[in-house]
């Protein structure tokens, strides 16, 4: 049985997300709600168009709420979505503040609601099989990450304002410190950053960086490297390299998605870990993931406690920026 879902934000995700209910199986696009509504009609083609989260949480046949509006009414909708009994999966990050985030996970728990965090790429297969074999012991135990994030060109530079986005850190960062603990199973414990140089005078000014790299401390004595971009031209580039004691694992989204692995045997590609577009493969598994969710099946979703820890050493990372040195999480 479809759960009926009522989609909030048609801009870029919210449009990817209104593509891939259209196509499945497990999710009915009910309505959209957007207050610009050409946007809102281009997604819903066919579902109700609204203006109000309120309106659609009026509807019996909206079972569930998918988030895709700007970060800084997250909170509000998602807080609305539970009090009306709804389960729902928001885009990323919960909150920009990881006490309330934490607060909306507990308030999902009290009430056996279904409250999932966009962190899809648990679900992307390059990823995912990375996780598995890690889970298998392929590699070992892992020692070293080194996790990349290079977008092709930056956002308006009004987006990056960390009032709207986070900035580059909780914007992007989330999604690595996110990754380090599903794969690895251990928590990020602390985080050393440092800015470069501005590549683009117009973000600088809105108060982001547009490059930084990020030393992260690991449970166990594992260590991982990030590094994040805004300005690589080519293309979005998403890498994630595993060094275990027994070999490696390679994760990469260009030219599509596939997952390497090396050891003794040498360094070859994995069966069943190939994406055309790892990201829409992603994120179509993830709202999949949600609807068995909602109709009472186990699945790892990312939850409002990962997205609190994500945004938390987002944060972390800023003030390492700002104040230099290194952050405990």
């Amino acid at each position: 049985m479809t759960v009926g879902a009522a989609l909030v934000g048609a801009g870029r995700m919210g449009a990817m997300h209104a593509g891939i209910m259209r196509d499945s199986e497990l999710v009915e696009l009910t309505a959209v709600v957007d207050v610009d509504q050409e946007a809102a009609a281009a997604a819903a083609r066919g579902a109700k168009v609204l203006s109000r989260v309120e309106e659609a949480l009026a509807l019996p046949e909206v079972e569930a709420l998918v988030v895709a509006a700007p970060t800084p009414r997250h909170a509000s909708i998602v807080e609305a979505g539970l009090e009306a009994g709804r389960a729902v999966l928001c885009e990323k990050p919960l909150s920009f503040h990881p006490p309330v985030s934490a607060r909306l996970a507990e308030r999902a728990a009290a009430a056996g609601a279904v409250l999932a965090v966009g962190f899809w790429r648990r679900f992307s297969p390059p990823w995912a099989m990375a996780r598995r074999l890690l889970l298998k012991g392929a590699i070992g135990e892992p020692r070293l990450l080194r996790l990349s994030q290079w977008d092709a060109h930056p956002p308006p530079a009004s987006f990056c304002a960390r009032d709207v986005s986070g900035g580059l850190p909780v914007d992007c960062g989330v999604h690595e410190f996110e990754l380090i603990e599903f794969l690895t199973g251990r928590r990020s414990v602390s985080v050393r950053a440092r800015a470069l140089p501005a590549a683009d005078p117009e973000v600088a000014a809105a108060g982001d960086v547009d490059n930084c790299l990020m030393e992260v401390e690991i449970e166990g004595g594992a260590a991982a490297v990030i590094d994040l971009s805004r300005n690589c031209r080519y293309g979005d580039d998403v890498r994630t390299e595993i060094l275990g004691t027994e070999g490696a694992l390679f994760a990469d989204g260009l030219p599509a998605g596939r997952l390497r692995i090396g050891d003794r045997a040498g360094l070859r590609e994995v069966a069943g870990a190939h994406a055309d577009d790892f990201m829409a493969a992603g994120v179509r598994g993830q709202l999949e993931a949600f609807a068995r969710a909602v109709r009472g099946e186990e699945q790892e979703l990312a939850d409002g406690f990962a997205a609190a820890r994500a945004t938390a050493a987002g944060l972390a990372a800023w003030r390492s920026m700002d104040q230099g040195g290194t952050i405990a999480l």
